[in-house]
């Protein structure tokens, strides 16, 4: 009713859903909730959803069964619709699995799982922000990459998405294991339960080559630590003379598990041209304004950086790496009259400098605005980039390609 500028198009959530029916608790559902689940999420697609989406490493995702997320992807399914999905794990050992340092890496487990589904229901998969956290994990791509080539020549209708930053953005949650998170948030102030958090994660975090001094602090969300935002939990466990596990277990505690985080070592730079080129692979952000503390990258360079990537390196040529962001991510959501430039289709346009497009974001800088966009419509209206003079002859759509 305010009106909006951007084209916003909503999946109903999986997670959103089961918590307004069981909270965060981690038992099963029984089975009147379970289909009244099932039922809201039914009632989501068919007034306009595009799919549904799970978040399997965030409470209560965590904690459904397989059972349950393939009746969710059958349902998918019957409605012709789209299932994207935040994996269990994306490092090579991850606290949403059971301790199992020489079993297989647990972000291929959980690879394997979603892909199983994929086969046994049919259902279309998007396979959220495909990443390696962790140094250790980065060897694990090609295996990754060859589980999608398999699944697609078996006819499993999967894409992956990336973002082209070495660093990603979640809760700082995302870094215990569920047993921790089936506990919260009264487990934090259990001595016992402390000790054992602590030997799993400083043998994780050396495991996965990952560490205090790569959780950056984007937004402590508690007045305590809010000082320390764009900080490394290392740095501010020296600053308060405190350990990093203290530390951590201070701002889950004050923040309500509310703090946000930007991870570091979640690819090794060449891994991303290499992931760009790869059949699946559609481009996203991951990422969202923060509305104080420290911003994503992100949020501000994703696609230009694309862009100058592609250019740079020579992974995709300039049709190919505009096709990906825009006529493919439109075909893939099923957005009708979108994505291409074409006679009568609503006239969503950037337009840019190839030659200069790039991000401009920096360490200490991570808001600056890109470079080489020169104007940008959408549906037809000018929101950036000077005087409107298209607007009288497209009514909102392309009239000559």
């Amino acid at each position: 009713s305010h009106g909006m500028v951007p084209n916003v198009l909503t999946l109903a959530g999986h997670g959103s859903c089961r918590t307004s029916l069981h909270g965060f608790d981690a038992k099963p559902l029984g089975q009147d909730k379970k289909a009244e689940m099932l039922r809201l999420l039914d009632e989501s697609m068919q007034q306009g959803a595009a799919g549904v989406s799970l978040g399997l490493q965030y409470k209560p995702g965590v904690f459904a069964p397989m059972g349950e997320l393939q009746e969710v992807a059958e349902l998918v399914k019957e409605r012709g619709k789209i299932l994207t999905v935040h994996a269990k794990a994306y490092s090579t050992l991850s606290g949403t699995y059971p301790p199992n340092p020489f079993g297989q890496h647990h972000n291929l487990r959980a690879l394997d799982e979603i892909l199983t589904l994929g086969r046994e229901t049919g259902v279309k998969l998007q396979y959220s922000h495909l990443l390696f956290a962790g140094k250790n994990t980065w060897p694990t791509m090609e295996a990754a990459l060859q589980r999608f080539d398999q699944a697609i020549d078996d006819g499993v209708d999967v894409k992956f998405d990336i973002f082209p930053y070495t660093f990603g953005m979640g809760l700082l949650n995302t870094v215990l294991p569920e047993w921790v998170m089936a506990g919260m948030p009264g487990i934090l102030k259990k001595r016992l339960p402390m000790l054992r958090l602590r030997a799993e994660l400083e043998l994780g975090f050396r495991l996965v080559g990952f560490g205090y001094d790569t959780l950056q602090i984007s937004d402590a969300a508690c007045d305590e630590y809010r000082d320390f935002n764009g900080m490394f939990i290392a740095d501010i466990a020296k600053k308060v003379n405190k350990s990093g596990f203290q530390v951590l277990l201070d701002l889950l505690y004050l923040s309500k598990a509310e703090t946000r985080v930007i991870f570091h070592r979640f690819y090794d730079e060449p891994m991303t041209a290499e992931l760009m080129k790869h059949r699946a692979c559609m481009f996203m952000t991951d990422a969202w304004p923060e509305p104080s503390g420290v911003q994503f990258a992100a949020t501000y360079g994703s696609f230009p950086k694309f862009l100058s990537i592609a250019r740079d390196t020579g992974c995709l040529t300039l049709e190919q790496v505009v096709a990906r962001m825009t006529g493919q991510a439109a075909e893939r959501f099923e957005l009708t009259g979108r994505g291409v430039l074409k006679n009568g289709n609503i006239a969503d346009l950037v337009v840019f400098d190839w030659d200069n497009v790039k991000d401009n974001t920096t360490f200490n800088n991570s808001d600056a605005k890109p470079s080489g966009i020169t104007k940008v419509f959408v549906n037809g209206q000018l929101v950036m980039g000077g005087e409107n003079q298209f607007n009288d002859v497209t009514n909102g759509k392309f009239l000559t390609v």
